[in-house]
């Protein structure tokens, strides 16, 4: 098992155009995370074990909470797999789901920093010694 940590950047969470309230934002990609998680291991880690990086996901929202856009607006991921990384994220925050409400269309940016924990990793390698 490959144990990752996966980190929304609380502090750089931007929701460039959007009436929604930061919590709110915050728990959509928290419901998401083992989608994010999955794509890092299955397209990243797989094919370069030391694949690393940032990457900001831009959203478009529309009233009705369904996801209208989703692209890598930034990524710095280093190693084989960035490029897959980046279209399986995409495509997964496309499924996202917000509640519907009296909202305009709006713009929600994602921080990730996706990075493989190794002391978890060497935890579980010592446990099934």
């Amino acid at each position: 098992m490959t144990f990752v940590n996966l980190v929304l950047l609380a502090l750089s969470l931007s929701s460039v155009d959007s009436s929604r309230t930061d919590r709110e934002i915050r728990l959509v990609a928290l419901r998401h995370a083992a989608d994010i998680r999955s794509c890092y291991e299955r397209e990243g880690l797989r094919v370069d074990p030391g694949l690393a990086g940032t990457m900001e996901v831009e959203l478009t929202v529309a009233p009705n909470g369904r996801v209208e856009r989703a692209f890598a607006s930034a990524a710095t991921l280093r190693g084989q797999g960035g490029a897959a990384v980046v279209k399986c994220v995409s495509g997964a925050a496309r499924n996202w789901r917000y509640e519907p409400g009296a909202y305009a269309r709006e713009v929600i940016v994602y921080p990730f920093a996706l990075v493989r924990d190794e002391s978890q990793a060497a935890l579980k390698s010592r446990s099934s010694d």
